[in-house]
């Protein structure tokens, strides 16, 4: 089954398609390492007891963005058409079923703009601040703020991946498998000397860095560049 990504633009631009829990269950899996996450962890923090309520809003989304569509699927052999397959890869693993999402309707997800403002996250110990903000206005963060613009964040692990740009450390072959995916990304430009909004560029104004990097970053005002800390460290290219 191939679905374009305009194809899931126009789905998902239709009035009906996208409701809120639908919303906020994609923007968990958007921000999520390599954009999956499994459905007790995705259950625990849209507030659900168990995960079958989650998977029966990506089903529920999957049918509706195939109706849209006109699509009929196939039937399983408990005569069940597995509506998620529009939304998401699924595979069973040992630690609970996972869901990933398509790259096309990420791609999708990106040219919409949908996700924006939403505080969904799956790591409950990086949230901003009470007066949080959306991406380039002037407002207070706390230090581990999982960073401003979750969507731009996202992208530029996407295209760097998760080495960080200063001392090389690559969580996921330091730790094994609880490092994987876990980066911070820094904006080269301090959003704090911005007087107004605007497009941040995921591969030219952001890089992915270690939060021991990241917190010597910023201990000058304004803050080192990523060249500077790697001179100080002695590291090269």
């Amino acid at each position: 089954m191939k679905i374009t990504k305009n194809q899931y633009i126009q789905a998902l631009s239709a009035k009906g398609v996208l409701k809120d829990r639908s919303v906020e269950l994609l923007k968990l899996l958007y921000d999520a390492p390599n954009c999956e996450a499994t459905a007790p962890q995705l259950a625990h923090v849209m507030g659900y007891n168990d995960f079958p309520p989650v998977n029966g809003l990506i089903g529920n989304l999957g049918k509706r963005i195939a109706k849209h569509l006109g699509i009929d699927l196939p039937e399983r052999e408990n005569n069940s058409p597995g509506w998620w397959q529009l939304v998401a890869h699924g595979e069973p693993r040992s630690d609970g079923f996972t869901w990933r999402i398509r790259n096309e309707l990420f791609d999708a997800l990106v040219e919409l703009d949908l996700l924006q403002d939403s505080d969904a996250t799956l790591y409950p110990d990086n949230v901003p601040a009470a007066t949080s903000l959306t991406e380039g206005k002037q407002k207070q963060f706390t230090v581990n703020a999982f960073e401003r613009n979750s969507v731009a964040r996202t992208l530029c692990i996407k295209h760097f991946g998760t080495q960080c740009s200063v001392c090389g450390l690559d969580f996921a072959q330091r730790y094994g498998q609880i490092g994987e995916g876990f980066i911070h990304v820094h904006h080269l430009l301090e959003l704090s000397s911005i007087s107004k909004e605007y497009k941040v560029n995921p591969t030219t104004d952001l890089r992915p860095v270690c939060p021991n990097c990241h917190a010597m970053l910023h201990q000058r005002n304004p803050a080192y560049t990523i060249e500077e800390l790697r001179d100080i460290i002695g590291r090269d290219t």
